[in-house]
């Protein structure tokens, strides 16, 4: 049987190594100074990548840990990057920062042969002869990542230090009698709140991928198309474009019909004929060089809002603008919200009270936002910073022919929020 050929086409939105650090080092030791923290050890995939550069293949959350950082608050020249062997390889292509390397045995070496010292040799590449790395790395090659990270501790004047741990189980396990371990997140959150020129980059760029991906999955659509298949060209696009979409889909929001208008959530088990005149709320959620994106708007289905819904197209159209340029350094969230509501009433639609207005964070996740500020005050009317990336979401809940939103993605400055979107805040027509 002869093969036929297949022409490739090529992700527009191609992967290559980045620039190192990125992240927001100064920000992360603030926030140990204020915390009273001596040093951080991170052991989750987002905060490994996020100090270092490095993001491992294959592993999932719930996994033992295959690697982590430690940074002293009194050495911050001095980070520590732990690898199992076996992930030693990838920092030939993608680069990291950090100097001293060090890794131990993961699951590949055999248990029925005596452990040598120059295993470690067989899990580093040619290319990486002249890495600034291997030195550090051939003399701390060690049994477990336990005895990994107390070393490091040590070597770092650690081993009588708090220290945030990003996971508790992890420092836990380690078992180092003078440390007083501490809940990492909200010191980690603190530092991811406000991006750094290089991420700003990464969700703009994120954010463009998403565009293009809704705007093609509409120009799909044909009578007849049912919402599953709406879901699997989204994330077709999405994927061949170059991103990256999660199970169980990448859409967010429930659609229901027959005049309900409950504000629900999918489930990628719904399925129903995507009918003209429908308003489908685009809300996606994906992610490339593992930043989100997130976002999208009102798609009125192959036709244009009825009288009522155009009106309150129009209202959302006008809080959504006045929202961005009200998300300025200093603003709470009650406050915005109070303004946006404000906006709808003297556009004089219906039940203003019912339109939801919220707003989260975004990079790695999909908060990056400290929950309990270091002076142990809960979070959650917080106040917008400069240099952050925020979500503007509205949404005017009603029927399957008016409910209408809006999610924009903006980089917060002292003169508004810069949008993410090129498209503008009016629905998609036709």
């Amino acid at each position: 049987m002869t093969m036929t050929p297949k022409t490739l086409q090529t992700p527009e939105f191609r992967r290559s190594p980045l620039t190192v650090p990125f992240c927001n080092l100064e920000r992360l030791f603030d926030s140990l100074e204020q915390r009273n923290l001596d040093g951080v050890v991170v052991s989750t995939s987002y905060n490994v990548f996020y100090l270092s550069g490095f993001q491992g293949i294959a592993h999932k959350s719930d996994e033992p840990r295959p690697y982590a950082v430690i940074l002293s608050r009194h050495s911050p020249e001095h980070p520590i990057l732990i690898l199992a062997d076996y992930y030693v390889g990838s920092l030939t292509t993608q680069p990291t920062w950090i100097n001293d390397v060090r890794s131990f045995r993961g699951v590949m070496l055999p248990l029925d042969l005596a452990s040598k010292p120059d295993d470690i040799d067989r899990f580093v590449p040619n290319k990486a002869n002249d890495a600034p790395w291997l030195p550090e790395l051939r003399s701390n090659f060690h049994e477990s990542i336990g005895d990994a990270c107390r070393h490091a501790l040590g070597d770092l004047g650690l081993t009588n230090s708090r220290i945030a741990f990003d996971e508790l189980r992890f420092g836990h396990q380690l078992g180092v009698d003078g440390v007083e371990i501490v809940d990492g997140y909200d010191p980690l959150m603190y530092a991811r709140s406000v991006k750094t020129s290089q991420e700003i980059g990464f969700l703009q760029r994120a954010t463009r991928l998403n565009q293009m991906a809704i705007e093609r999955t509409v120009s799909t659509w044909s009578r007849g198309m049912s919402w599953r298949e709406l879901n699997h060209t989204y994330h077709q696009n999405a994927v061949g474009l170059g991103g990256f979409v999660r199970d169980p889909g990448a859409m967010v929001w429930g659609h229901p019909r027959g005049g309900d208008a409950a504000i629900t959530l999918q489930t990628g088990l719904e399925d129903f004929e995507v009918e003209t005149g429908l308003h489908i709320l685009f809300d996606c959620h994906g992610t490339l060089d593992s930043y989100c994106w997130d976002g999208g708007k009102t798609w009125v289905v192959d036709s244009e809002p009825n009288v009522q819904a155009k009106s309150i197209a129009s209202a959302t159209e006008e809080v959504a603008g006045d929202l961005l340029n009200a998300m300025r350094p200093g603003i709470k969230v009650s406050e915005l919200q109070a303004r946006g509501r404000s906006v709808f009433r003297k556009a004089g639609v219906p039940d203003a009270d019912t339109a939801i207005i919220f707003f989260h964070g975004l990079g790695l996740s999909h908060m990056d936002l400290e929950q309990v500020s270091s002076e142990g005050i809960p979070n959650a009317d917080w106040a917008l910073e400069e240099g952050m990336v925020v979500p503007l979401h509205v949404l005017y809940p009603g029927d399957e022919n008016n409910r209408m939103w809006i999610e924009e993605v903006a980089h917060v400055t002292t003169d508004g929020a810069t949008p993410f979107f090129s498209w503008g805040l009016n629905p998609l027509i036709g």
